[in-house]
Protein backbone atom coordinates (compact mmCIF):
# COMPACT_ATOMS: atom_id res chain seq x y z
CA UNK A 1 0.00 0.00 0.00
CA UNK A 2 1.74 3.62 -1.23
CA UNK A 3 1.75 6.21 1.03
CA UNK A 4 -1.15 8.27 -0.27
CA UNK A 5 -3.46 4.53 0.44
CA UNK A 6 -1.93 4.37 4.27
CA UNK A 7 -3.19 7.81 4.82
CA UNK A 8 -6.75 7.46 3.49
CA UNK A 9 -7.56 3.96 5.34
CA UNK A 10 -7.43 7.00 8.28
CA UNK A 11 -9.13 9.81 6.49
CA UNK A 12 -12.86 9.83 6.46
CA UNK A 13 -14.74 10.56 2.63
CA UNK A 14 -16.24 14.77 2.55
CA UNK A 15 -19.92 14.45 2.66
CA UNK A 16 -22.05 15.93 -0.06
CA UNK A 17 -21.84 20.06 0.05
CA UNK A 18 -24.98 20.50 1.47
CA UNK A 19 -27.89 22.32 -0.47
CA UNK A 20 -28.76 25.71 -0.73
CA UNK A 21 -32.96 26.29 -1.11
CA UNK A 22 -33.54 29.50 -2.12
CA UNK A 23 -35.78 32.01 -0.02
CA UNK A 24 -36.18 29.27 2.99
CA UNK A 25 -35.80 28.95 6.38
CA UNK A 26 -33.40 25.89 6.30
CA UNK A 27 -32.17 23.81 9.17
CA UNK A 28 -29.98 21.07 7.53
CA UNK A 29 -30.64 17.49 9.38
CA UNK A 30 -28.98 17.56 12.36
CA UNK A 31 -25.58 16.03 12.51
CA UNK A 32 -24.46 12.46 14.27
CA UNK A 33 -21.35 11.13 16.22
CA UNK A 34 -21.25 8.74 13.00
CA UNK A 35 -20.50 11.70 10.83
CA UNK A 36 -17.16 12.48 12.97
CA UNK A 37 -14.45 13.32 10.48
CA UNK A 38 -17.05 14.97 7.90
CA UNK A 39 -16.41 17.99 5.85
CA UNK A 40 -19.00 19.92 5.03
CA UNK A 41 -19.04 22.09 2.08
CA UNK A 42 -21.42 25.28 2.57
CA UNK A 43 -22.45 26.59 -1.02
CA UNK A 44 -23.37 30.72 -1.23
CA UNK A 45 -26.51 30.67 0.06
CA UNK A 46 -29.79 32.68 -0.34
CA UNK A 47 -32.44 33.90 1.69
CA UNK A 48 -33.69 32.85 5.61
CA UNK A 49 -31.85 31.36 8.21
CA UNK A 50 -28.93 28.86 7.91
CA UNK A 51 -28.42 25.96 10.36
CA UNK A 52 -26.98 23.01 11.61
CA UNK A 53 -27.41 21.36 15.37
CA UNK A 54 -24.11 19.30 16.57
CA UNK A 55 -24.95 15.83 18.35
CA UNK A 56 -25.56 15.54 21.96
CA UNK A 57 -22.03 15.76 23.95
CA UNK A 58 -23.22 12.93 25.46
CA UNK A 59 -22.71 10.32 22.89
CA UNK A 60 -20.23 12.40 20.72
CA UNK A 61 -16.72 13.15 22.61
CA UNK A 62 -14.02 13.08 20.46
CA UNK A 63 -16.16 14.14 17.03
CA UNK A 64 -14.79 16.83 14.87
CA UNK A 65 -16.61 18.44 12.36
CA UNK A 66 -15.44 20.68 10.04
CA UNK A 67 -16.86 23.68 7.60
CA UNK A 68 -15.44 25.43 4.86
CA UNK A 69 -17.03 27.88 2.44
CA UNK A 70 -17.29 27.02 -1.41
CA UNK A 71 -18.25 30.89 -2.32
CA UNK A 72 -19.05 33.85 -0.32
CA UNK A 73 -21.61 32.78 2.43
CA UNK A 74 -24.54 35.66 1.07
CA UNK A 75 -26.40 34.73 4.43
CA UNK A 76 -25.32 33.71 8.07
CA UNK A 77 -25.09 30.10 8.56
CA UNK A 78 -24.43 28.72 12.36
CA UNK A 79 -23.29 25.59 13.46
CA UNK A 80 -25.45 24.96 17.09
CA UNK A 81 -24.67 23.19 20.13
CA UNK A 82 -27.63 20.79 20.81
CA UNK A 83 -29.97 21.37 23.48
CA UNK A 84 -27.97 24.03 26.13
CA UNK A 85 -24.58 23.37 24.99
CA UNK A 86 -21.99 25.50 24.91
CA UNK A 87 -18.82 26.22 22.05
CA UNK A 88 -15.51 27.53 23.85
CA UNK A 89 -13.39 29.61 21.28
CA UNK A 90 -12.12 32.58 20.14
CA UNK A 91 -11.81 34.48 16.56
CA UNK A 92 -9.03 36.76 16.28
CA UNK A 93 -10.20 40.27 16.06
CA UNK A 94 -6.70 41.06 13.82
CA UNK A 95 -5.08 43.33 16.49
CA UNK A 96 -4.41 40.35 18.75
CA UNK A 97 -7.02 40.64 21.00
CA UNK A 98 -8.16 37.66 21.81
CA UNK A 99 -9.87 38.57 25.90
CA UNK A 100 -12.86 36.08 24.42
CA UNK A 101 -10.64 33.13 24.29
CA UNK A 102 -12.90 31.88 27.72
CA UNK A 103 -16.52 32.44 26.36
CA UNK A 104 -18.92 30.06 26.59
CA UNK A 105 -21.58 30.18 23.12
CA UNK A 106 -24.43 28.85 21.83
CA UNK A 107 -23.23 28.90 18.31
CA UNK A 108 -20.56 29.26 15.69
CA UNK A 109 -20.58 29.74 12.21
CA UNK A 110 -20.15 32.10 9.06
CA UNK A 111 -21.14 35.80 8.91
CA UNK A 112 -22.93 36.61 5.29
CA UNK A 113 -19.53 38.09 4.22
CA UNK A 114 -17.14 35.21 4.88
CA UNK A 115 -15.50 34.47 1.71
CA UNK A 116 -14.43 30.94 -0.29
CA UNK A 117 -12.09 29.18 1.92
CA UNK A 118 -13.05 30.27 5.01
CA UNK A 119 -13.32 27.28 7.53
CA UNK A 120 -13.46 26.13 10.97
CA UNK A 121 -13.68 22.86 13.12
CA UNK A 122 -15.86 21.92 16.00
CA UNK A 123 -14.98 19.15 18.67
CA UNK A 124 -16.83 17.73 21.43
CA UNK A 125 -14.12 17.97 24.19
CA UNK A 126 -16.69 17.17 27.20
CA UNK A 127 -19.91 15.29 28.06
CA UNK A 128 -20.63 18.53 30.49
CA UNK A 129 -22.87 20.93 28.60
CA UNK A 130 -21.44 24.01 29.34
CA UNK A 131 -17.73 23.23 27.95
CA UNK A 132 -19.15 20.42 25.41
CA UNK A 133 -17.48 21.87 22.64
CA UNK A 134 -14.37 23.88 20.77
CA UNK A 135 -14.13 25.75 17.95
CA UNK A 136 -10.48 25.57 16.55
CA UNK A 137 -8.42 25.79 13.30
CA UNK A 138 -10.43 28.90 12.23
CA UNK A 139 -9.55 30.66 9.04
CA UNK A 140 -11.30 33.66 8.38
CA UNK A 141 -10.76 34.86 4.51
CA UNK A 142 -11.48 38.64 5.23
CA UNK A 143 -8.23 40.79 5.45
CA UNK A 144 -6.73 41.24 8.89
CA UNK A 145 -9.08 38.14 9.80
CA UNK A 146 -12.40 39.63 10.97
CA UNK A 147 -15.88 39.03 10.92
CA UNK A 148 -16.30 36.25 8.66
CA UNK A 149 -16.43 33.58 10.63
CA UNK A 150 -18.24 34.19 13.98
CA UNK A 151 -19.30 32.85 17.85
CA UNK A 152 -22.43 34.10 19.35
Amino acid sequence: MGARSQFNKYVRESAPGLTNVQNSVLSFTALTADDSGMISVVPALTGGLHDITLPSCADAVGCTYTFVMSGTAGQDFDVLGAASEKILGAVSKGDGDNLAASDANDSVGFDANAIIGSRFSVTCISATAGIAWIAHDILDGLAANTAGVNLK
